[in-house]
């Protein structure tokens, strides 16, 4: 097939992409609070509960790094997406039966692997389709649906309710996005089907890894401090319990609407200037909403927050499909996972630590803080020469 045809191709078939991968998002985190409010009801202690959402967390961490070796393996990033989503619904489908306590230690780390397979191959796919010179928007309209099915996915539990058989719709919804797969072909270059990367080989891509996978790093790290240390933070400043609760929302509103924009701005102006310019937005932001805390003023200050915060992660794929292609680049993208899961799950517990001890201005101005070294260091870093 030559490359005007792949394009046209990849035209037709982007919007059922986009189409499939918001079901696979939507599916998984519909499941996310389920399963906290259920074990909860059933008995389980708060640490036990976390317990089960570190171990989904770390099979996901561990998973993530194989995704090119299981995918050649497979047949490609499509035939591996689909399997995984496949195994996903089956893992919700047993949750759906209310299982005892031991088995959702089982059932959790294996929905935790196939769930990360079905993300990292849904972005390898992604990034194939991109086409050059437009990355920034067509990986922004995606990650727009894409953050649009990670807050609207809970959502639906408002319809189902909050019960068991709930995860049979989450099965559901994964499995509606498996059917729309069986009109896509896998795209030139998304992972290899049989990689020849060698550790020599390895040194270049790892070193140009640097700003895409520290990008995805720093975002997972804004976001797990966002959703379980921002409301903490809140209630000291304050807040009632439901405004506090409800920052994720406002962060998450700014999260889907700026992706667009962000990526227009990356192709416009370059990747490395917008991770400048979202880095000063979230250290400016994590400065202001406290002076504002408990007003009204505070919620578009968290939106524009929670929209740099999020298209960090988006610019660092751009980056990444930019530079990468063939196997490097499936290893880039695998590395980009990667980061953003070890970002999210070292974030939340520093972010904690830095509250207790640090009260009062201690963990707005160490989020700006970061977020400025690591801005110019990304941006600077984004500046290399593949």
């Amino acid at each position: 097939m030559t490359a005007s045809m792949a394009a046209a191709r990849a035209r037709r078939e982007f919007p059922v992409f986009v189409a499939a991968a918001t079901c696979a998002f939507a599916g998984v985190w519909m499941s996310v609070p389920l399963a906290a409010v259920l074990l909860a009801e059933g008995g389980a202690a708060p640490a036990t509960v976390g317990l089960y959402a570190a171990s989904v967390w770390v099979a996901a961490l561990f998973s993530a790094p194989a995704t090119p070796w299981l995918a050649a393996r497979a047949g490609g990033a499509l035939r591996l997406h689909q399997w995984a989503a496949a195994l996903s619904a089956l893992a919700l489908v047993g949750l759906s039966t209310a299982p005892p306590l031991w088995l959702w230690f089982v059932i959790g780390p294996a929905l935790g692997i196939a769930s990360c397979l079905t993300w990292t191959t849904a972005d390898a796919i992604a990034g194939a389709l991109a086409p050059p010179g437009g990355e920034g928007r067509f990986l922004g309209i995606y990650q727009t649906f894409i953050s649009a099915a990670i807050g609207g996915g809970p959502a639906v539990l408002w319809l189902t309710g909050v019960h068991a058989g709930a995860f049979l719709g989450s099965a559901a919804i994964m499995l509606l996005g498996l059917a729309l797969t069986v009109m896509l072909h896998e795209p030139l270059g998304a992972v290899p089907r049989r990689s020849r990367l060698t550790l020599l080989r390895l040194r270049p891509v790892a070193l140009m890894m640097i700003a895409p996978a520290g990008a995805a790093a720093l975002c997972g790290a804004l976001e797990g401090m966002a959703g379980a240390v921002f409301p903490v933070q809140a209630l000291a400043l304050g807040m009632s319990a439901g405004a506090a609760a409800s920052i994720v929302v406002a962060t998450g509103f700014g999260n889907t609407l700026s992706q667009f924009p962000v990526g227009w701005a990356a192709d416009r102006f370059g990747a490395h200037r917008a991770l400048l310019g979202c880095a000063i937005v979230v250290a400016a932001g994590a400065i202001a909403w406290p002076l504002l805390a408990p007003g009204w003023g505070i919620w578009p200050v968290l939106a524009a927050w929670g929209g740099a915060a999020g298209a960090i992660y988006t610019l660092g794929m751009v980056r990444a499909v930019q530079r990468f292609a063939g196997p490097a680049r499936a290893v880039g993208m695998a590395g980009l996972n990667t980061g953003y899961l070890l970002g999210g799950a070292l974030g939340a517990p520093l972010g904690g630590l830095v509250l207790q001890f640090l009260p009062g201005w201690g963990l707005p101005l160490a989020i700006a803080v970061l977020a400025l070294g690591a801005g110019v260091a990304l941006s600077v870093a984004a500046l290399r020469r593949g």
